[in-house]
């Protein structure tokens, strides 16, 4: 990782703590660091370590690819999909609902076959 690629990855790390109405004391408590490891990753003078890594990525709600390489899709897939399941469960009424749980329960015993 080159020196700007460290510090583009700590100032999204910082934007998103700040959006997100964290304090640099009350994020390192949410992911059990200390203030001193977090400011120096914060401020690009050390990686993190990648169980770190994880751990920040899940507590800002994104995507390691998006912390480390800014890629274009900020949040995690499982958000993603909890985001499209939400909508298709306030559009949907109670009668499809069961008719697509029975079709998939069929469809995971085939697969199991």
């Amino acid at each position: 990782m080159t020196e700007i690629q460290l510090k583009n990855m700590a100032q999204r790390i910082k934007a998103r703590r700040k959006e997100l109405g964290f304090t640099q004391e009350s994020f390192c408590e949410a992911i059990d660091l200390s203030a001193s490891s977090y400011t120096k990753i914060e401020n690009a003078f050390q990686k993190p370590a990648l169980d770190t890594l994880i751990r920040i990525a899940d507590m800002l709600h994104l995507s390691l690819d998006y912390i480390v390489f800014g890629s274009e899709e900020r949040r995690p897939k499982e958000v993603l999909d909890t985001d499209i399941l939400k909508v298709l469960l306030e559009s949907t009424d109670s009668d499809t609902l069961k008719s697509a749980s029975a079709f998939l329960a069929q469809a995971a015993k085939i697969k199991k076959q």
